[in-house]
């Protein structure tokens, strides 16, 4: 391999390690400004698509290695796969997931071809597009866009309310722009315009906070179920005795309870004893009650929430509708018949189908479960129905004391941003948290205790642009991708039809 090859290697791993570093945890968001550099500036100077695909790849692999190294770890220890299977498991989504950023860098460098050093500031348009592809193909796995290091940034985070989380993405990204320009051609000037704008969104503050509309006290319960946890009595009537005073124990006054998605075998309709449990409780505190169980679509189980009234009546279910693949179900089981150890640890859960609203009191809450909280269009949808507060629940058990749950919390304030929404989530084993509709955590939970979080959240009715018309801002910037591309293409093919006629005058 080339020396230059290799240098290009270097700069990708740098630039995927720099990306891993600026998310959580280790959360060094500063990191974010100058991540991409290494990466741009190996596109830029490229000598060959060799250099610049092997220095992207490695990008990738660093990136996704880096950021995904929990899913190895989540399905030796919880999921039942021997180490060698899950080490594989973890490797082919690495080495897949890292030709999102050979694409990127493939686009790129179509633009500097056609504009010289100059086709770097298409590199947030470009990157954009990519998260975007991420975000659909293959059921989506918008999970950790580059974005979400800015989101420490509280004046900044608030172009999601227009923009979404690519937004922030195309921030970051067009700043590591103006810094790689700058470094290539020894400008001080650009150097210093990407510095100003640097310091500018480090300091912007929150512009124009609008006041939120009726208070809703709530009751957070981190049941903090062990996911091996023996089902037996009596270990099993200890364990709901114990939750049940837990949630009904005294302190201020509540009107929601919330326990988090369901890591156990639960059933509110099929369990005359867990039923009667969990209407007690909304007895005895006078409130609405939240929680996560099993429950079926004809034969079929599925990931459920039901919200009981202070009388422990169910006034509403909603059906978890985008299901974990290799977590709740197996996508291409037929072509996976030779994993058989891996798909016999996954259930087979059925997807709901309906973005159902809950009725409490006057106003009208919704209910996402896990996963389903990385997808942004998902979350506005039950907004746009009407929903006036979010509540999540989850169960991040299987992620242990990783970056996931500090990964997915993040996740998590941007929709509350995106939508101006409090969202009251609720983790079985953490972190749960309080957000309000600015991306503030007014009160959060340490990972693995048991506990109860008490706090108030605020109902609101006022719709984002974002909310409105979803990824308008990400779809206007795959156009402008696509137009690059074409751009750059036609005007290789236009060049390369001039060498043909001036190689026949020539003879």
């Amino acid at each position: 391999m080339r020396g230059g090859v290799k240098v290009a290697i270097l700069y990708g791993i740098a630039s995927g390690a720099l990306l891993v570093l600026s998310l959580p945890k280790p959360d060094l968001y500063p990191l974010a400004w100058i991540a991409l550099v290494p990466l741009l500036f190996a596109v830029a100077k490229g000598n060959n698509l060799l250099s610049i695909a092997f220095s992207s790849y490695a990008a990738g692999v660093a990136f996704f290695g880096g950021t995904f190294y929990w899913i190895t770890e989540t399905m030796m220890i919880f999921g039942g796969l021997s180490i060698p299977l899950a080490v594989g498991v973890g490797a082919l989504f690495t080495v897949v997931y890292a030709l999102y950023f050979v694409l990127f860098a493939l686009g790129l460098h179509l633009a500097v071809r056609r504009f010289g050093t100059r086709g770097l500031f298409f590199a947030a348009p470009l990157w954009v597009t990519v998260e975007l592809l991420r975000a659909h193909l293959f059921s989506g796995f918008p999970w950790m866009l580059s974005g979400y290091a800015l989101v420490p940034y509280a004046g900044v985070l608030q172009i999601v309310t227009w923009t979404g989380i690519y937004g922030l993405s195309f921030v970051a990204t067009a700043v590591n722009s103006l810094i790689a320009y700058g470094a290539i051609h020894r400008s001080k000037a650009w150097l210093g315009a990407g510095a100003l704008v640097i310091a500018i969104l480090w300091f912007l503050p929150i512009p124009g906070e609008t006041p939120s509309g009726d208070t809703l006290d709530v009751r957070l319960v981190q049941t903090n179920i062990p996911l091996d946890q023996p089902w037996k009595k009596p270990a099993s009537d200890d364990l709901l005795n114990e939750l049940g005073a837990l949630s009904t124990r005294e302190g201020t006054k509540t009107r929601l309870v919330v326990w988090p998605e369901t890591p156990a075998p639960f059933y509110l309709n099929e369990d005359k004893d867990f039923r009667s449990r969990m209407q007690q409780i909304a007895r005895k505190l006078g409130a609405y009650f939240l929680v996560g169980y099993i429950d079926a679509i004809g034969e079929g189980p599925t990931n459920s929430a039901a919200l009981l009234n202070p009388q422990g009546q169910v006034v509403s279910r909603y059906d978890k509708m985008h299901l974990v693949p290799f977590g709740e179900y197996v996508p291409f089981k037929r072509l996976l018949f030779f994993a058989e150890s891996l798909t016999r640890q996954v259930g087979d859960f059925m997807p709901g189908t309906e973005y159902t609203l809950s009725p409490l009191d006057q106003h009208r809450i919704a209910t996402a479960i896990c996963y389903e909280s990385i997808f942004p269009d998902l979350v506005r949808q039950f907004v746009k129905r009407g929903s006036e507060l979010i509540v999540l629940i989850t169960n991040d058990g299987w992620f242990g004391e990783s970056s996931a749950p500090f990964q997915h919390l993040r996740m998590g304030v941007v929709r509350s941003v995106e939508n101006r929404r409090y969202m009251v989530r609720v983790a079985n084993t953490g972190i749960s948290a309080i957000i309000d509709p600015y991306g503030r955590i007014a009160g959060r939970t340490p990972i693995g205790v048991r506990m109860v979080l008490d706090g108030a959240v605020r109902y609101r009715s006022d719709r984002t642009f974002y909310t409105e018309y979803g990824d308008v801002f990400a779809y206007a910037n795959a156009l402008a991708a696509a137009a690059i591309a074409v751009a750059a293409v036609y005007d290789r093919r236009r060049f390369r039809g001039r060498e043909r006629k001036h190689v026949r005058r020539t003879h």
